[in-house]
């Protein structure tokens, strides 16, 4: 890690096996209907998750014009406890640049519940990231309720 990284994390318990906190991660049906950043939703998920497989979210904004996308590549798979990849968010509707990270998402089986925590590591000290903080909290707040259900 660089001197100058900036890393941000969130965790939080759900009331749901490990697997199925995995399986709503990584499948395009459960992410379409918890996911929305920054209120844009989920339109297509390329999502090859084994290590060296790709990963390609792309969302739309109000008017259903692509807004954001991200990519990236799996590091590193342990299935139901552990994901590594990168994260490169593009936005298309404004001017902030093109940024990239590093996610480690770990699952955390306790008996029939389970924990979710997210480490994003940030190749740069920059404000555009500070959004993300918020973002991570509100993610997993929205995946609970969805887990919820």
């Amino acid at each position: 890690m660089e001197n100058n990284a900036l890393k941000l994390g969130a965790e939080k318990d759900f009331a749901v096996p490990v697997e199925r906190l995995y399986q709503a991660w990584i499948s395009e049906d459960d992410l379409k209907q918890w996911w929305k950043p920054s209120e844009n939703h989920l339109v297509s998920v390329e999502n090859d998750v084994r290590e060296g497989g790709q990963v390609r979210y792309v969302f739309a904004g109000k008017n259903d014009e692509t807004d954001l996308v991200i990519t990236g590549e799996y590091k590193e798979v342990k299935e139901n406890e552990k994901l590594v990849y990168t994260w490169n968010w593009d936005v298309q509707s404004n001017s902030i640049p093109r940024s990239d990270h590093e996610l480690t998402i770990e699952f955390i089986a306790d008996g029939d519940n389970s924990k979710l925590r997210v480490s994003q590591e940030n190749k740069a000290e920059d404000e555009s990231v500070k959004p993300h903080e918020h973002g991570w909290e509100k993610s997993l707040n929205d995946l609970q309720a969805y887990l919820s259900k």
